[in-house]
């Protein structure tokens, strides 16, 4: 267990955790110091009726333990700033591993669970670091110190005296396997909880709505109960621990008292040697309790780690492509695409398409009909299982995903809208895009009207979500920020499903005026946006077909033919 902590996190900061022990060694000394300062008091101090040479020996004590708080600050700042720099750098690997993740992973856990390593395991981890590591070593040579300073004054009294210590570590071996055991399970329900919170926050107007709100109550007070219940199995067995070692410790000063009291009247022991041997002893529960807090803090630690590790070992479906994909000038080609999950049912099988720049290209079908895997294809959320998708001739697989999705702006059917300014909301699509362009692609998109209405206008601060507008006003938004993108293809997935007549026809026109000059995908049901597009694409269980076989199909759109 040692060894793992090493490899994985100390050795990273070894300059500061080797100070850190270095200032706790000094202040375990001067606390171990203390014991012989009293022996010198009660043995010679006291006896020779020295009044200057008891002061010296109280100014030794006090500068002592002056010397044990400044070492034992440094000690813990030191161990402290290990742990948060450690924790910052996981973070910061985790996030960005999450970053490189495909679609899949995201698709197949909840967001609740992503969050709990970040919080809760995160933090098991860094007591562990911080706390656990530093306490095991440094306990343990405190608690060798004392039992070699006990042997050098009386070996026969220190044998006796710690005939109870085999019993105190077998003690900490069996509770700390059952601690780990329970450990496992706070963590994976603390998950669920952290999972099942996040989802009924998310969803607070559906529940509401619904008057579902004793319901939800319910069902999350039974997660927090069993939460709870794990940890206090964990708790129950720390206190059984602490308690076991405290009354076996306890145990180890009745045996000095009796032995040491024999021979202090038989005259083997001085008194001061007796008070001396008493401090020890005292003081022996504290680095035993603090080991098994350690060892404790560690299993957990290590379970906690076991769960990052899943997601570090995370390996993404989609492989990124060795080039740099050019500026999209002419087409897109699906050639014999074929693609389905995990079943070999197919979602889409032997697509065949083309389309060129200007071409506004309405995808059409039931659900379950392939149309989101259409997009999630083309933006290489996922590969198909045969054929290819061509970009002025380049198989999109040979490129670099970023390079590619840079030049796609894809719109939600719910737009995601950050809790900031529309200004900044829009200028997500491009980092670079100054206020003149982020205004005309607001003008572009039907939208600057609007907000130059609210209060404070382009810094309008648009809620979670984007709860502050209407559902019109943030598809335009979104719109805003794909153009701001100026992407070469533009993918809309239901852009007008939640709208009334009147936004659906600004959205509409507002998508016109953004796909000129670009090639646009509509993934609509609707019967207007069939009309309003120049080519109608209908899939039927997985495969194009012909307008005859769509009677929704209005014969103003033209049906985009199967090659």
């Amino acid at each position: 267990m040692l060894a793992f902590y090493w490899n994985k996190f100390i050795r990273h900061h070894w300059d500061m955790v080797l100070s850190a022990i270095l200032c706790f060694i000094l202040a375990s000394a001067a606390g171990l110091g203390a014991p012989l300062v009293v022996k010198a008091l009660i043995d010679d101090a006291l006896n020779r009726n020295d009044l200057s040479y008891l002061h010296i020996i109280l100014i030794s004590i006090v500068a002592l333990y002056l010397l044990r708080g400044i070492f034992s600050y440094i000690y813990n700042y030191q161990m402290s700033k290990v742990g948060n720099h450690m924790t910052f750098q996981m973070r910061q690997q985790m996030f960005e591993k999450l970053q490189r993740l495909d679609y899949a992973y995201f698709i197949n856990t909840p967001p609740g669970e992503t969050i709990s390593l970040f919080i809760n395991d995160l933090w098991l981890i860094e007591q562990a670091v911080a706390l656990g590591f530093p306490d095991f070593l440094i306990e343990s040579i405190t608690l060798l110190s004392i039992i070699a300073i006990m042997l050098y004054f009386n070996a026969k009294l220190a044998v006796i005296t710690f005939i109870t210590l085999p019993f105190i570590i077998i003690a900490i071996g069996h509770f700390n396997k059952k601690i780990a055991k329970f450990g496992t399970l706070v963590e994976n329900t603390m998950a669920r909880l952290t999972a099942s919170l996040h989802q009924s926050l998310l969803s607070i107007v559906m529940v509401q709505s619904y008057v579902r709100e004793e319901y939800e109550y319910k069902k999350i007070s039974e997660k927090i109960r069993k939460a709870s219940a794990d940890l206090l199995k964990v708790q129950r067995l720390n206190a059984i621990l602490l308690a076991l070692v405290e009354f076996l410790a306890a145990m180890g000063l009745t045996i000095i008292i009796w032995y040491g009291g024999r021979e202090v009247i038989n005259g083997g022991l001085t008194v001061g040697g007796m008070f001396a041997f008493l401090i020890y002893i005292i003081n022996v529960p504290t680095p035993v309790r603090k080991i098994s807090e350690a060892m404790t803090r560690m299993k957990l630690g290590m379970i906690a780690w076991q769960r990052i590790a899943k997601l570090e070992n995370q390996v993404s479906a989609i492989a990124d492509g060795a080039s740099e994909l050019p500026a999209i000038q002419e087409s897109i080609e699906f050639k014999n695409v074929s693609f389905y999950y995990n079943t070999r049912k197919p979602i889409l099988k032997n697509v065949n398409l083309a389309a060129k720049r200007g071409d506004v290209i309405a995808v059409t079908g039931q659900s379950g009909a392939g149309k989101s895997s259409f997009a999630n294809l083309l933006l290489r959320f996922y590969d198909p299982n045969e054929g290819g998708i061509f970009m002025d001739g380049v198989n999109i697989k040979d490129v670099k995903v970023s390079s590619l999705r840079s030049q796609i702006g894809f719109i939600q059917q719910e737009p995601i809208l950050f809790n900031t300014s529309i200004l900044e909301n829009i200028q997500y699509g491009n980092a670079e895009a100054t206020r003149a362009q982020i205004i005309a692609a607001a003008k572009l998109a039907n939208a600057h009207d609007f907000i130059m209405e609210l209060d404070k206008n382009y810094d309008y601060i648009v809620g979670e979500m984007g709860t502050r507008l209407s559902g019109g006003q943030r598809q335009r938004i979104a719109i805003a920020r794909a153009i701001v993108k100026n992407p070469a293809i533009l993918v809309l997935d239901e852009p007008t499903a939640a709208l009334d007549a009147s936004a659906e026809k600004l959205v509409m026109q507002a998508i016109r005026k953004a796909s000129e000059g670009r090639i646009t995908f509509l993934i609509t049901h609707s019967l207007s946006v069939l009309i309003n597009s120049d080519k109608v694409l209908h899939l039927a269980n997985g495969s194009l077909s012909d307008e005859n076989e769509n009677p929704q199909i209005n014969s103003a759109a033209q049906t985009l033919s199967v090659q």
